[in-house]
């Protein structure tokens, strides 16, 4: 079963949570921010399974650990994706919140909308009214609020109530905020909850996954993957389910053409059909889901894919420089750092609604400029 001491990568943020249990002070709101795909969830459920368990006990390192056996323990199910399943299914005690949850609820202007936020009608109905409700065990009730950030002020402003006056009845209850975007959430709701740190994984919690997962890959594209994972096995999973290794070995080769002075044959062009297919394929897979909010990841990935690159040519023209001839490893170096700023700019303008087959075509220009010998 899922224990707090099974998490990798995340040690700080582990001896917090637990440091927090072991002294009893459990604060009723917490905030898990990071990077995606770095196990705030995973942490959360393992978290929620402890506070939920009806007898705590000490692993053999003296750590707090749950039981096991407890009535809560044995219906805890971490076998199943909770975060994508109705908010009746699981543990009684334990409620995921998410945008998702709109496709289940008794409104129908609520289930027809694309699940691009989590509506304040979720949060009232699955958050709000049950957390002053008495737990169905007798020993508290958690709640995680995933990707916390699409809350928009109306329900932001509905939450903060609850993080102001938090319930009491039944053992308490325990609200975690799960987000990537901290930035996103109002300075108010920040300041209630005790937040904790999530940072990118090693390299080698990633390799680990791909051994497991990924076994068929050879050196150089595991080289790659693990790259552009950049510490996330959500990104890690993402690449692989969607078979971005391709993206790669079609969109690089141009921008190295570029960097070369030869043509970069029809390079936008090919990025934005990438983009729009995988925003398509997960539409299809994923009931109500906006295909603008896909696009946008989707393009998101894109750009990620397009860092990485720069990034390893960097560090590779960084290491052939003289470093007692500062001007000419400035000269060698400038194309691919200009060449980042410019994705940075499109991401930028990714969010203000820009044409994705201009943003592409717009990004390539500016890089065509950057990288010319």
């Amino acid at each position: 079963m899922l224990r707090m001491d099974t998490i990798q990568g995340q040690p700080k943020a582990v001896e917090q949570l637990l440091a927090q249990s072991e002294a009893q002070r459990v604060h009723h709101a917490q905030l898990f921010f990071g990077p995606e795909g770095v196990g705030k969830f995973t942490t959360a459920r393992a978290f929620a399974r402890l506070l939920l368990c009806h007898a705590p006990e000490h692993d053999l390192t003296g750590r707090p650990s749950a039981c096991g056996g407890c009535n809560s323990c044995r219906v805890f199910r971490v076998d199943t994706p909770t975060k994508d399943l109705p908010p009746e299914s699981g543990h009684p005690d334990l409620h995921v919140v998410n945008k998702e949850l709109a496709a289940f609820h008794e409104d129908k202007k609520v289930r027809d909308r694309k699940q691009t936020t989590i509506p304040v009608d979720i949060v009232r109905d699955a958050l709000i009214k049950p957390a002053f409700m008495a737990p169905q065990l007798n020993h508290g009730k958690v709640f995680i609020l995933d990707e916390a950030h699409l809350l928009r002020q109306e329900g932001q402003n509905a939450l903060l109530k609850v993080l102001e006056e938090p319930p009491t009845t039944g053992g308490g209850t325990t609200i975690i905020l799960i987000t990537p975007r901290e930035d996103a959430l109002l300075p108010t709701i920040r300041s209630r909850c005790q937040r904790t740190a999530f940072v990118p994984l090693p390299d080698d919690v990633v390799d680990r996954h791909l051994n497991e997962h990924a076994a068929h890959l050879g050196p150089q594209e595991r080289r790659w993957l693990t790259a552009f994972a950049a510490g996330s096995l959500g990104r890690a999973r993402l690449a692989l389910d969607h078979d971005l290794a391709e993206w790669a070995r079609v969109v690089l080769p141009g921008f190295d053409a570029l960097a070369q002075g030869r043509p970069e044959g029809g390079l936008g062009p090919a990025m934005e059909a990438r983009i729009k297919a995988f925003a398509e394929g997960w539409v299809k897979k994923h009931k109500q889901a906006s295909k603008e909010a896909a696009n946008k990841n989707a393009a998101g990935l894109m750009f990620r894919l397009v860092t990485t690159h720069a990034r390893q040519q960097l560090a590779s023209a960084a290491a052939d420089c003289d470093p007692q001839d500062p001007d000419a490893a400035e000269a060698v170096l400038r194309p691919w750092t200009c060449l980042i700023d410019h994705v940075n700019t499109a991401e930028g303008r990714l969010h203000s609604n820009v044409h994705l087959g201009t943003l592409c075509d717009g990004l390539v220009a500016a890089a065509a400029g950057a990288l010319r010998p």
